[in-house]
């Protein structure tokens, strides 16, 4: 995952609003900042950037790293969104509805498990096409 100091505010938000456009989740932004519609807009627009002092820094570093994570694992965005919207047994849902829950942080850990586990396998043996991740 990006480390808070190594990112400006500009750098997060433009690999944010990149992440959720790529994984189809710039809808739910909202609610997955927990961030009022006006202040997405105008995240959006340039307007201004994601403040490292609220709590919307640390739920991009986290989609971020998130979107990171699945396309690693899958090897596409477009993989990685249709893993977000696939039910997943593991998880108890679909991740996508899990990440603007309590329940994110056990999909932020699912996929760090599934990502050290692939990691470790010899590439000749690795499944970046399964769907069940």
């Amino acid at each position: 995952m990006y480390q808070p100091s190594t990112l400006s505010p500009p750098l997060l938000t433009k690999a944010l609003l990149r992440a959720v456009e790529q994984l189809g989740l710039a809808a739910g932004l909202p609610s997955l900042l927990n961030s009022s519609p006006e202040e997405i807009a105008q995240l959006q627009s340039g307007a201004r950037s994601l403040d490292p002092q609220r709590p919307e820094w640390e739920a991009a570093l986290k989609i971020v790293g998130m979107f990171r994570a699945t396309v690693e694992v899958l090897g596409s965005a477009e993989r990685a969104r249709v893993w977000l919207a696939t039910p997943n047994e593991a998880l108890g849902g679909r991740p996508f509805d899990l990440l603007a829950t309590v329940a994110a942080d056990r999909v932020h850990r699912y996929l760090s498990s599934v990502r050290k586990y692939e990691l470790r396998m010899p590439p000749g043996t690795r499944h970046p096409n399964r769907s069940e991740h």
